[in-house]
């Protein structure tokens, strides 16, 4: 049976529309008229025999068919835009471009000590970071403007076409400086004690101080002072470096160079836990420099929590 291809033109309006949900938001990220936007999902559709969309008032919603071929086309323009970078970096004598996306303790604690690995067995291999908060970072995975993900694993980090890897479990802790008062506490400290001093956050992570609140109510004990935020998480350790503040976060910081001499708060109980790994589209991790990358994150995290966990 004859079977008319489609380009690539008409697979990225196909993902747009899909990614969108809808002809007129799909047409402004595109930069072309709804009218010629939806003659050729009509195009594509008569191509393949079949409706890829149920339109509605609100927008669009892909069919079952659509949701099939949805998956594919991603896939297609991932491999496309892969072929012209490799053609790009063979004209600048690189050998490939990766980008990563990673939350930002990620980014303050594992990259830092997982780039050198990498560079030492793929020293040509360019390395693009962008960092960000979680939702931000995998909107624009799931867009194709990062490779791999690499950081907290939550709901949203879960959709059809990609793998979600999860590697260890990240726990939050309250850390202090050495000459905090808190700091000479031994065993437990009673959460009544730690709302006395303040709390400085880190404004991509506010939310936490949610989790933290509801930790101290279930303890009986009243809501933290933030008196200090920042776009900063190097800013957030000086602070509580110098002695005054308490710092809400990721346990890693403290385990690694950024967070050198903080001392971790013993508390009644654990505040809360996450999961934290990878997300990336299935088969990414057959190219050797993307696996290279990613053995080199899970090692250091490896290391970080002293608990192997296999990548494969």
């Amino acid at each position: 049976m004859a079977f008319e291809v489609p380009n690539l033109t008409l697979l990225r309006h196909f993902v747009a529309v899909a990614e969108d949900k809808g002809i007129t938001r799909a047409s402004k990220r595109l930069r072309i008229s709804q009218p010629a936007l939806s003659k050729n999902i009509r195009k594509l559709e008569v191509m393949l025999g079949t409706r890829l969309f149920e339109r509605h008032a609100s927008g669009t919603e892909l069919t079952e068919a659509g949701r099939r071929f949805f998956n594919h086309a991603q896939t297609i323009g991932l491999e496309y835009e892969h072929a012209l970078q490799e053609i790009q970096n063979v004209i600048s004598d690189q050998e490939s471009t990766i980008r990563l996306g990673t939350g930002p303790v990620w980014t303050s604690t594992v990259v830092p000590a997982a780039l050198p690995r990498f560079h030492r067995r793929y020293p040509r291999h360019r390395v693009m970071i962008q960092t960000g908060s979680v939702d931000r970072m995998i909107e624009d995975l799931r867009l194709g403007r990062i490779d791999v993900f690499a950081g907290a694993l939550i709901r949203q980090n879960q959709f059809p076409g990609y793998v979600r890897k999860s590697l260890t479990k990240a726990r939050m802790a309250i850390m202090c400086s050495p000459d905090h008062p808190l700091a000479k506490v031994e065993g437990p400290i009673d959460p009544g004690r730690i709302v006395e001093y303040p709390f400085v956050s880190f404004v991509a992570t506010t939310d936490i101080m949610e989790i933290l609140s509801g930790f101290l109510k279930s303890m009986e004990a009243p809501p933290p002072r933030n008196m200090i935020e920042t776009s900063s998480i190097y800013a957030c350790v000086e602070l509580v470096r110098s002695g005054g503040y308490l710092f809400f976060e990721s346990e890693m910081i403290a385990r690694s160079p950024i967070g050198s001499g903080l001392k971790v708060l013993d508390l009644p109980q654990t505040v809360h836990e996450f999961d934290m790994g990878f997300v990336y589209r299935k088969g990414l991790d057959r190219l050797p420099p993307i696996n290279g990358v990613l053995t080199a994150m899970k090692d250091v995290l490896d290391e970080h929590t002293a608990i192997p966990t296999p990548l494969a």
